[in-house]
């Protein structure tokens, strides 16, 4: 697994002290920078049986079983409908929701491990657990995680990835050593989005709000045109047709139209303020004409109300009452209304 040129020095770092690491890492940081795939680079590091740097060698036994996705000391926890990707990033950016799995993680995927956990490793090397994200965890899986991070058997590793620590309980975040990875120089970043073949990179970097792999996902065609419906409705002068607009959001894209919702409001109260446009760039003519009439306490009370929608996305709700409730909301903050 070969990590993302800005994860490097972070990696290099963690990895100068291979007989010292933690027994359990919380790697976090916005959503959309590849703090999986750094997860991932640093457990190929670790378990690799050659490895002096932060590259695992990739021929050893060791490689070669986790290339495979069967290493005998390597486990990886996510959500059953999580899609495999290379960001999972907590948010997992890119996973994509089945309706008949589940979308956290349950306390009986951690006690699944808890003979993996506990018996000695193959290899009389590492074990390492990666989990992902953290916050996906249910309260009851949380609790039985801690039993293994307050007493963990000797060369283990535990790395947890999460896009808001903050929603963690206290006792596990006190357990682990964290470690913030941020987002990425725009010059590297807009090279490698180049790599990919993203057509417009900047247009789409913006948009991601600095996040390069976000950025890439946004750029593929269905969620360019999510994104284009979405914009389009949120710029309209009379105001959003909020019946219409929710009969084509559904539970898999409801949390990214409420991303696209609250990047949108953040440069409505952007441009009230300093005039300053991030996110849309290309709206911004638009968006300075809304943020003239509308009400900046009420866009405020909205991007609240849009954190709180969006936490609650990933569970059972009747996504089209959601939909239209945020979009009239909207409307009403855009139009200089208070609540």
């Amino acid at each position: 697994m070969t990590p993302f040129p800005w994860h490097l020095p972070a990696l290099e770092q963690l990895l100068a002290a291979r007989e010292r690491l933690p027994h359990a890492l919380l790697v976090h940081g916005p959503a959309g920078i590849g703090k999986v795939q750094f997860a991932r680079s640093l457990a190929a590091a670790v378990l690799c049986e050659s490895s002096q740097g932060a590259d695992a060698c990739g021929s050893c036994p060791s490689c070669h079983w986790l290339s495979q996705g069967n290493h005998p000391d390597y486990r990886e926890i996510l959500p059953e409908a999580a899609a495999e990707d290379d960001e999972g990033d907590g948010d997992a950016e890119t996973a994509k929701a089945d309706k008949a799995k589940s979308l956290v993680i349950k306390i009986d995927q951690i006690r699944a491990v808890a003979d993996f956990i506990a018996l000695s490793t193959h290899r009389a090397g590492h074990r390492v657990l990666l989990l992902h994200p953290a916050e996906a965890l249910q309260p009851a899986g949380a609790n039985a995680l801690l039993k293994t991070l307050e007493e963990p058997p000797p060369r283990t590793l535990i790395a947890m990835v999460s896009d808001r620590p903050s929603r963690l309980l206290p006792t596990l975040l006190s357990r682990c050593r964290k470690l913030a990875l941020g987002r990425p120089p725009r010059a590297a970043a807009l090279a490698w989005l180049r790599e990919q073949g993203v057509d417009q990179p900047e247009a789409a970097l913006d948009a991601a709000g600095g996040a390069p792999l976000l950025a890439r996902d946004l750029a593929e065609p269905k969620e360019a045109e999510l994104r284009r419906r979405l914009v389009a409705e949120l710029a309209r002068p009379g105001g959003a047709d909020a019946l219409a607009l929710a009969g084509a959001i559904d539970r898999t894209t409801i949390e990214r139209a409420i991303w696209w919702m609250q990047t949108w409001v953040h440069d409505l109260v952007r441009a009230r303020l300093s005039g300053d446009v991030r996110h849309h760039a290309e709206h911004a003519a638009a968006i300075r004409a809304r943020a003239r009439g509308a009400s900046l306490g009420a866009l405020l009370d909205l991007d609240r109300e849009l954190i709180e929608a969006r936490r609650l996305a990933a569970h059972p709700l009747n996504t089209r009452l959601l939909t239209e409730h945020l979009l009239m909301a909207y409307n009403r903050a855009a139009s200089g209304q208070s609540r």
